[in-house]
């Protein structure tokens, strides 16, 4: 794995892949609300990932009093498909083959207060 700048206000993680220099199965990236986990599915030179999102929802069974997590919820998301304009996209197009991009918008619930 590499670390590295992206721009003067971000910061990237690279998985490299490389069968050579095996790298934990899983890396995650928690923030307020919630975390992201890049999970290896397979090992080898043809090793590939699964990208998990998980978020803290104040109703779900694995959270207890005091765990400190703040809940949230997901409030937008997107797909981005190759000739398709994303208002048009479906559940279905996950499987999709010009499918490059997903986005999910999580939002705090306490930031969630007060809207209609």
């Amino acid at each position: 794995m590499k670390c590295k700048s992206c721009g003067t206000d971000g910061v990237g993680l690279t998985i490299t892949g490389d069968p050579k220099n095996r790298e934990p199965e899983f890396v995650r990236i928690e923030f307020p609300g919630g975390q992201v986990e890049v999970v290896r599915a397979r090992d080898g030179a043809d090793a590939d990932y699964w990208v998990h999102l998980k978020v803290y929802r104040a109703d779900s069974p694995d959270r207890w009093p005091g765990d400190g997590l703040q809940p949230a919820s997901v409030t937008d998301g997107r797909m981005d498909i190759y000739g398709k304009h994303a208002a048009e996209s479906i559940v279905g197009d996950l499987n999709h083959p010009k499918l490059y991009h997903l986005a999910v918008r999580v939002t705090r619930d306490e930031l969630k207060k007060g809207e209609s």
